[in-house]
């Protein structure tokens, strides 16, 4: 049999993709390529990166690809990638959904509109995660599964954030987690029940407390207070050691998550070796498998 330069490619290609997982690897992610925090990210090579995993540049698209599925989890099950978070607005959250009015008719739980990894870290949506488990533990929130772990999922998402939809800053950080206990729980429901709060008057949040605890008045408003801290005390209120401040964090619109979706399964971004033939400002590697990848890649031209 005569072997040409066709037979000769496709031969090597089908013995890289043997040996390559059709889809990609989290231990594989160069953190150089992919930096955790979104302000170490440089613009120009993230705009590269989101891109070069696809057949245009990458014959080896499959490498990329991160499985991405919708799901529905119990509040309890889930753990935040982030400390930073604003009491009323999580507290307003949970009186609207006792109340079951406003954008939270349907009561706590409902879509987070955001994506969770593979090892139950959400990466947005902290607010209605926390309002959720205040109120009901057990009560299920939406949002989509990336078959990545957290750190790594961290990383990509970041790159996205500004190599594909242009999001250079990370959204204002606020309190911790110090915030949601007994005594500054009370003073902040005392304080909506004097002015409202931005999803309900006054008198609802009196009525949601009520309703809540079985109980009337200051004594409904003690009541409250004790129990969201009862339900949190099951949550995972702490985040892994080293893990970026909010301002660092992904930041992916509800506009742009199905386009996410779309990238991250498709392959797009170029999170594995091989990577696409396209220049990125990181340190040039001398390992042998980067030579062996150099040279298959020009053979597969």
């Amino acid at each position: 049999m005569k072997i040409t330069t066709t037979y000769l490619r496709q031969v090597i290609k089908e013995e890289l993709e043997a040996v390559i997982s059709e889809k990609a690897n989290p231990e594989e992610v160069d953190p150089k390529r992919f930096p955790m925090k979104l302000s170490q990210v440089d613009k120009d090579t993230a705009a590269a990166n989101v891109k070069t995993g696809s057949e245009k540049y990458d014959e080896m698209a499959s490498d990329d690809s991160i499985p991405v599925a919708a799901a529905s989890i119990p509040v309890k099950d889930l753990k935040p990638s982030q400390s930073s978070m604003n009491i009323g607005k999580a507290l307003g959250m949970a009186i609207s959904m006792i109340n079951k009015s406003g954008p939270f008719k349907g009561g706590p739980g409902g879509n987070l509109g955001a994506f969770i990894s593979n090892d139950n870290y959400i990466m947005d949506g902290h607010h209605r995660w926390i309002a959720s488990f205040m109120v009901d533990p057990n009560a299920e929130v939406g949002g989509y599964i990336v078959d990545f772990p957290r750190e790594e999922l961290i990383a990509v998402l970041n790159t996205m954030t500004k190599g594909a939809f242009g999001v250079d800053t990370g959204k204002a950080a606020s309190g911790g987690f110090d915030q949601f206990k007994p005594v500054p729980l009370k003073a902040a429901l005392e304080a909506f029940i004097e002015k409202g709060n931005e999803f309900t008057k006054p008198e609802e949040v009196l009525n949601a407390v009520e309703t809540f605890t079985g109980k009337k008045g200051a004594a409904a408003v003690e009541a409250a207070a004790g129990k969201f801290s009862e339900n949190l005390a099951a949550a995972t209120l702490s985040v892994p050691s080293g893990s970026p401040e909010r301002p660092d964090m992904p930041v992916i619109d509800s506009k742009n998550v199905a386009k996410a979706v779309e990238m991250l399964t498709q392959g797009t971004v170029d999170v594995n070796k091989p990577y696409g033939d396209v220049e990125i400002k990181t340190e040039p590697e001398n390992t042998n498998e980067s030579i062996v990848y150099d040279r298959l890649k020009k053979l597969l031209k």
